[in-house]
């Protein structure tokens, strides 16, 4: 029975004191990774959409730079005592410019679009990566659960035979019972986790491969002190997108002010009366006297205002949230790394020390099974936190606007 035991115990140990499985496969790397996101977004729906979104507003600026009116032909006859017959043409003239102005707010709007494109390839960039790292990071605990559940089961029928030999009180096999049932309770939570975050993956990336590609085995250092916070701000696309928003309702102020100015008609006339030359010029100008267009000015000062307000509003919460994402990022880099140099070998030690107590029968099985749980429970909270440390990249990323340069070159910018 003792050499069965020991054997159990070498078995916990050598599971335990093993690390925490790496993050990437051999040969990936953050390149590989990019262009396997670049693969992904090149026929992704999301992506598509914004493409049209931004064909759209390529058109609109073509339609806003061609002419506000084309010419008119007219004829008339008319036969009583003398048969007359007359043609003309008329040409309604832009007096104020306005294509000139509706062809600003259209360049605008397509700078304004241009940048929402590039937001929702970061944030889809984003979507893509972090349901990757919820993947790798169910797998590890699912990976540890079935060690859980094998040294559990061990465990369990070890405890059986040595309470048939009566070596072992009952409550301390109702205590194994239980947490073999524990066990199998908790395998079966962190299968449905994985089969859900796979699920989510699948979703977003419209893909099923045997292999998923894998996050690079560092996170690379961030020096919060020598990043240009104002240059990452000032290159966000949503930021980007509200400068133009505003300049956009800037450019339509001075189109409602134009559309307030009347255009001319020219037209010219020629015919026949019986055998008398007919010929004539008119000229009609409209009057804003009922109509002014006044209010529509208001409303395009007021749409200024409102983007001017939700510009500055958005740029102190994208500051915060790019503060907040770093220093998040820098305590659970830490944290991991803190893991990785000291926790994995503390924790083999622990092992070893509990095997060799055990062993000699100064802790009895109730103890060493509550410690050996602590363990479990140790190396489980790591793989959560190196998932949060992926999760908290990414969000850096994102709030940075460096996702993309990332993926490309394994670095950021600015």
């Amino acid at each position: 029975m003792t050499i069965k035991i020991r054997n159990w115990m070498g078995l916990c140990a050598c599971l335990l004191i093993s690390p925490v499985p790496a993050a990437p496969a051999p040969g990936d790397t953050v390149s590989s990774l990019g262009s396997w996101v670049t693969q992904v977004l090149a026929d992704h729906p999301a992506m598509l959409a914004a493409d049209a979104s931004l064909d759209a507003a390529r058109a609109r600026v073509d339609a806003a730079d061609r002419p506000l009116y084309n010419p008119e032909l007219e004829f008339d006859y008319e036969n009583s005592d003398a048969d007359t017959g007359t043609g003309g043409i008329s040409q309604a003239i832009d007096w104020a410019d306005k294509r000139g102005a509706r062809a600003g707010v259209a360049e605008h709007e397509l700078v304004a679009a241009e940048a929402d494109r590039e937001a929702v390839r970061q944030a889809l960039s984003a979507e893509i990566l972090s349901a990757l790292a919820d993947v790798a990071t169910a797998t590890a605990q699912q990976e540890l659960g079935d060690q859980r559940s094998e040294l559990m089961e061990r465990f369990g029928g070890l405890a059986a035979r040595r309470r048939e030999a009566g070596d072992l009180a009952q409550v301390e096999l109702d205590l194994a019972e239980l947490a073999v049932a524990e066990a199998r309770f908790q395998q079966a939570d962190v299968m449905t986790t994985k089969i859900q975050s796979l699920q989510a993956l699948i979703a977003v990336t419209g893909r099923n491969p045997q292999h998923w590609p894998a996050f690079p085995a560092m996170l690379p250092e961030l020096e919060l002190r020598q990043l240009d916070r104002e240059a990452l701000l000032q290159s966000l696309p949503a930021v980007r997108q509200s400068l133009a928003q505003v300049a956009a309702a800037r450019a339509t102020i001075q189109l409602r002010t134009r559309e307030r100015r009347p255009d001319p008609t020219i037209s010219l006339r020629a015919g026949k009366e019986d055998s008398d030359t007919l010929t004539g010029v008119n000229l009609s100008i409209p009057l804003f006297i009922r109509n002014t267009l006044r209010a529509e000015v208001d409303v395009a000062n007021a749409e200024l205002l409102q983007a001017e307000r939700d510009a500055n509003d958005r740029y102190r919460r994208f500051r915060g949230e790019l503060e907040a994402a770093g220093l998040t990022y820098q305590l659970s880099r830490s944290a991991w790394l803190a893991w990785e140099s000291s926790g994995a070998v503390s924790l083999g030690g622990q092992i070893k020390l509990l095997q060799r107590l055990w062993q000699a029968g100064e802790i009895n099985t109730t103890d060493y099974l509550v410690q050996l749980k602590q363990a479990l429970d140790t190396r489980t909270r790591a793989i959560e936190q190196r998932g949060r440390m992926w999760q908290a990249w990414i969000d850096w990323l994102l709030a940075s606007g460096e996702v993309g340069n990332w993926l490309q070159t394994g670095g950021i910018t600015k």
